[in-house]
């Protein structure tokens, strides 16, 4: 199939996936978050950053802070969807509840012309991770994310196919870091770069 269809039809299918959400309604117990109140939450949760060799872009990450404020925000956002009912919902939110009691957490869409660069998840990545919040620094480890790309565009639609998906998990209670200035370094022998989330 040509790029363009490929293209044109992944755009069709957001578009009705969108359209959609906009008119779904939140089952009873599951609090409401619009489609637009949503995006502007994970704008907001949002952070980019370029590295250039010269005119060419080598490497480019966004990444969003899964608080607990876009936690629940998801949680809402994918109960309408996906029109759980209460049960399903609680159940969910107690699961993430238990993670963020363990965990920070980061979804990162990772960008290198190079796809050997590309490889957070591996044992023995050219990358380390690190989020540095209240004076301490902690190493990130990352998973990539199997969903789909129409999956992960409903979910973060900054979100491209020609990056790689991952949650970066840090071993800090998301309570005590979150709503303070933190900086998310990425650093290797093919470049270096950091994001800068809060105050």
């Amino acid at each position: 199939m040509p790029t363009i269809l490929k293209t044109t039809l992944t755009a069709l299918t957001l578009f009705s996936l969108f359209s959609c959400a906009s008119r779904l309604t939140p089952q009873q117990g599951i609090p409401e978050i619009s489609l637009a109140g949503y995006q502007s939450l994970i704008n907001e949760k949002t952070q980019r950053t370029e590295v250039y060799e010269g005119i060419s872009n080598i490497l480019t990450i966004q990444a969003t802070w899964l608080d607990s404020q876009v936690t629940d925000g998801a949680l809402s956002h994918t109960a309408r969807l996906a029109q759980w009912n209460e049960q399903t919902y609680k159940d969910e939110r107690e699961k993430r509840i238990n993670e963020n009691a363990e965990s920070t957490r980061f979804f990162v869409s990772f960008f290198t012309p190079e796809k050997k660069y590309s490889d957070l998840a591996r044992l023995k990545s050219l990358w380390k991770v690190f989020l540095e919040v209240n004076g301490q620094r902690y190493e990130g480890k990352a998973v990539r994310v199997k969903q789909s790309l129409s999956e992960i565009q409903v979910m973060y639609p900054f979100h491209n196919r020609w990056s790689t998906p991952y949650i970066i998990t840090f071993p800090i209670a998301t309570a005590l870091v979150e709503n303070k200035a933190a900086t998310l370094t990425f650093t290797g022998a093919y470049a270096s770069t950091q994001l800068h989330f809060g105050k």
